[in-house]
């Protein structure tokens, strides 16, 4: 994890956000947090994003009202390969959720890009273990 490690969140609970905000600061006091609402205004972001901001990890929750966590990462798998790819391979990308419905455990699995099913709210310790790899 490099000095100042940046961090997407993309998460439509505001309170969430909040919570998931302080977390981050307390685990990397030094971090860069990002935080959206939907997959859209991730899309965005990432589209502007420069090397020096890009994230090094992604949290994504699955269940968000115009686009789940996994419609967002199949779209921008299909109109944007080249965006996806550079998230797949520069980015860590966990995806959050409030319920362990086992379709999502499963469709979890079957997107390979996903490194771990996380529950909410994150923890500091959660964070800090996901940082030593």
């Amino acid at each position: 994890m490099s000095a100042m490690p940046n961090y997407l969140l993309i998460d439509d609970d505001d309170i969430i956000q909040f919570v998931h905000k302080n977390i981050l600061a307390k685990a990397h006091p030094n971090a860069h947090v990002t935080a959206v609402f939907s997959g859209a205004e991730a899309l965005a972001f990432l589209v502007d994003c420069g090397d020096e901001e890009w994230p090094q990890m992604v949290f994504l929750d699955i269940n968000m009202p115009m686009q789940s966590g996994f419609e967002f990462l199949d779209g921008l798998k299909e109109a944007h390969p080249d965006l996806h790819a550079k998230l797949v391979t520069q980015s860590r990308l966990f995806l959050l959720t409030s319920s362990v419905n086992p379709r999502d455990v499963a469709e979890a699995e079957a997107h390979g890009e996903i490194e771990r099913l996380l529950s909410k709210p994150l923890t500091v310790q959660t964070v800090e273990d996901l940082e030593k790899g």
